[in-house]
C-alpha cells in the first residue's frame, strides 16, 4: 500500500506470529529498507487485513487465540501506524461478536476492515452463526458495539471495497447466492442491496473501484473454478451475467490494480497458480468482453500476491516465496505492453 509520501509499504504474517514489514525507501528509487518482525505474537493466526484512510494512518487487523489450546477463543485484534516506517503501536482487542461464550468465539471466520471517507472503520466478520456481525469506530476513535447483518449460511471470504468519494461495499458470499450491502453516502449507514443468485467459491472474492463511484467484484464460479467479473446494475440498465476472464488454473482471491498500459486505462489481475506460482492478466477497464489472457510467470508466490502503483503510476507487483521472503518487480517505463523488470528479492 501506498503512504501520503508515496512510499510503499508491504505486510506479511510471520511463520512465528507477527508481522513483517517492508517500507521502500524515501525517494523509492534506492530500495526498500530490510524486513523487519513486529507485534511478535504466537498466539496470532497466519493472517493480517490492512485498513487506511483519508488520515492516511494505517490499521492492521489480525485474530489471536486468547489460549494456547487451538479450541481457545478467537479475538480481533489491531494495532495502528501513524507514518511510513515508523514503530506501530502494540495490539488492542476488539473482542469478537460472541463475547464470552467460548464455543462461538472459537468458530469465528477473518475480520475485513475499511475505512470510509467520513474517516469510520469498518470491522466485518462471519460469525459462528453463519451470518456476519460489524463493528465501527468513529472518528475521534470511539468504538461502538457490534451489530449483526441480517444473513445466513455466509461463507468466508469476504470483500470491501471503498470507493475514490468514500462509499463502502460490501460483498458476502454465502451457499446460495450473494449478499451486498453498500453506503448511499460517506459514513452513513450500510443498506442492503438485491441479493445475487450467483455463487462464489469460499475465499475467492475480491473488487475494485473501476469507474467513478462503480466497483467491479471477482470471484470464483462455483462449479467451474473460472474468474468471473461483475458490477451491480444502475439504475435503468438491465442486468447482465458475470463476464468469464479464465484463470480456470489458479486458487484464491486475486489482487487487482488499475494502470496505464500503452497510454490505455487497464485493470491488472494477479492470481497463485495451483503449481504455487505467480500468473499476471491484464485487459481495458471494464471491457471483460476483450476476453483476459494468463501468463504464468514462472515465480514462487505463497499465499495471495499484491499489487499497487509506486509514486510514478508504475504497476508494482509483489509475491512472498518459498522462503518466506518478499520479491517485487515493477512495470517497464522503456517498453511497450506490460513488461516487467527483474524480481528484486528483499
Amino acid at each position: 500500500m501506498s503512504a501520503p509520501d508515496g512510499r510503499l509499504t508491504a505486510y506479511a504474517p510471520a511463520r512465528t506470529g507477527g508481522i513483517v514489514r517492508w517500507t521502500e525507501s524515501a525517494t523509492g528509487r534506492d530500495g526498500w529498507a530490510a524486513p523487519e518482525l513486529l507485534l511478535s505474537d504466537a498466539r496470532l493466526l497466519p493472517y493480517a487485513c490492512v485498513a487506511s484512510g483519508p488520515s492516511g494512518f494505517v490499521d492492521l487487523f489480525g485474530l489471536r487465540r486468547t489460549g494456547d489450546s487451538p479450541q481457545s477463543p478467537l479475538e480481533i485484534v489491531y494495532a495502528s501506524q501513524y507514518q511510513a516506517g515508523r514503530p506501530m503501536t502494540g495490539w488492542h482487542s476488539v473482542g469478537n461478536p460472541h463475547g464470552k461464550d467460548a464455543a462461538k468465539a472459537s468458530a469465528i471466520g477473518a475480520p475485513v476492515a475499511v475505512v470510509d471517507g467520513a474517516d469510520a472503520l469498518h470491522v466485518f466478520v462471519r460469525n459462528a452463526l453463519g451470518g456476519v456481525s460489524a463493528r465501527r469506530r468513529d472518528a475521534n476513535g470511539v468504538w461502538g458495539k457490534w451489530t449483526s447483518m441480517p444473513c445466513k449460511r455466509v461463507r468466508e471470504g469476504l470483500s470491501a471495497v471503498v470507493t475514490r468519494s468514500g462509499r463502502i461495499e460490501l460483498f458476502m458470499p454465502a451457499d446460495k447466492g450473494v449478499y451486498v450491502w453498500r453506503q448511499e453516502t460517506p459514513g452513513g449507514p450500510l443498506d442492503r442491496a438485491p441479493n445475487l443468485v450467483f455463487i462464489a467459491r469460499p475465499d475467492t472474492a475480491s473488487g475494485t473501484e473501476t469507474y467513478e463511484g462503480r466497483v467491479t467484484h471477482y470471484w470464483r464460479d462455483e462449479e467451474s473454478g473460472e474468474v468471473v467479473a461483475y458490477r451491480l446494475p444502475t439504475a435503468g440498465v438491465p442486468d447482465i451475467a458475470p463476464a468469464p476472464l479464465g484463470g480456470h488454473s489458479g486458487r484464491g482471491p486475486l489482487a487487482l490494480s488499475r494502470c496505464l498500459i500503452d497510454g490505455y486505462d487497464c485493470t491488472v489481475l494477479a492470481q497463485t497458480e495451483e503449481t504455487g506460482t505467480l500468473a499476471l492478466t491484464a485487459y481495458p477497464t471494464e471491457l471483460e468482453s476483450a476476453g483476459a489472457w494468463w501468463a504464468d510467470t514462472r515465480e514462487p508466490c505463497e499465499g495471495t500476491p499484491a499489487l499497487a502503483l509506486d509514486r510514478d503510476g508504475r504497476l508494482v507487483v509483489a509475491v512472498i516465496g518459498r522462503d518466506g521472503r518478499m520479491k517485487v518487480t515493477r512495470q517497464r517505463a522503456d517498453q511497450q505492453g506490460m513488461a516487467l523488470e527483474g524480481w528484486l528479492r528483499l
